[in-house]
């Protein structure tokens, strides 16, 4: 069953008294506000295109509604987990380009762009020249980590990412003898709990690509239905478990009740429309 209006709103963020007097409360208001404003306009946040990150996603009602520039209705979900990437994104890349000062090798390539497809470019986290691997920074909090420590490895979404990073390489015309995913305890004390998952890089991977560029076909011709009104974003068939949902622009429960816009999310192991 789907969240009801109550329990989304319970989900929402609760007014908290972050401040030592009514000045201080208002201020800290006032300084999230850039914060908040200046992650909306962050060019992730304004790309008109699906980039790696997004292609691999399970749900093809999210991913036609990114294509079709569906305006957003999740208001609920916070961007500190996506600033805060940002930023721990930018200060590896420097590290690792200090490394290879460091050692006068230039073994580490970051934040270079790759191309795995003409539609969809993306921006690669590293590319290691000595071990001959394409490897992509996570920083995680403790659920997402558990994820990926898990027997079955990481989310579809983290594994397409990695092989379109690596396929995007393979065709600068770079050899990729193995993907890796850095999951970096994001919320800890320490780097003690970082995990690296691997794999090497076969003719499956190339496969299992193929089969995504086809869903991404299948998700297109939802998203030109969306943009000529031949279709609505809920006549898309959606699949998703409700972790994802809570983190889709497109999620809205009260549409269940009001049909107003919006998805209203799926329950784990859902897999058809509303």
């Amino acid at each position: 069953m789907t969240a009801t209006p109550l329990e989304f709103m319970q989900a929402a963020r609760t007014p908290v008294l972050n401040g030592s007097s009514p000045w201080a409360q208002r201020y800290a208001q006032e300084l999230r506000r850039v914060l908040e404003q200046y992650a909306a306009q962050a060019p992730r946040s304004l790309q008109d295109h699906l980039g790696p990150s997004e292609l691999g996603s399970i749900c093809d009602r999210q991913v036609a509604g990114k294509m079709a520039l569906l305006p957003r209705t999740n208001h609920v979900s916070d961007p500190w987990p996506s600033i805060r990437g940002t930023a721990l994104h930018a200060w590896a890349a420097l590290a690792f380009d200090a490394d290879n000062v460091r050692t006068g090798l230039p073994r580490w390539v970051t934040e270079q762009r790759v191309t795995p497809h003409p539609d969809h470019p993306g921006t690669a986290d590293l590319y290691d020249a000595l071990e001959e691997s394409v490897g992509d920074h996570k920083f995680l909090g403790e659920t997402s980590m558990a994820k990926v420590r898990s027997p079955s490895g990481p989310p579809r979404h983290y594994v397409v990412q990695l092989l379109l990073y690596a396929r995007g390489y393979r065709l600068m015309g770079l050899r990729v003898g193995r993907v890796a995913l850095a999951a970096y305890p994001a919320t800890a004390a320490s780097l003690d709990s970082m995990y690296v998952w691997e794999r090497v890089h076969t003719q499956a991977d190339d496969d299992l690509l193929d089969e995504v560029f086809a869903q991404t076909d299948y998700r297109r011709q939802w998203a030109i239905a969306l943009v000529t009104g031949a279709a609505v974003l809920n006549d898309v068939p959606a699949t998703s478990d409700s972790e994802e949902c809570f983190w889709c622009p497109f999620y809205r429960p009260q549409t269940a009740h009001d049909k107003g816009p919006g998805c209203p999310g799926h329950v784990k192991g859902s897999s058809n429309t509303q």
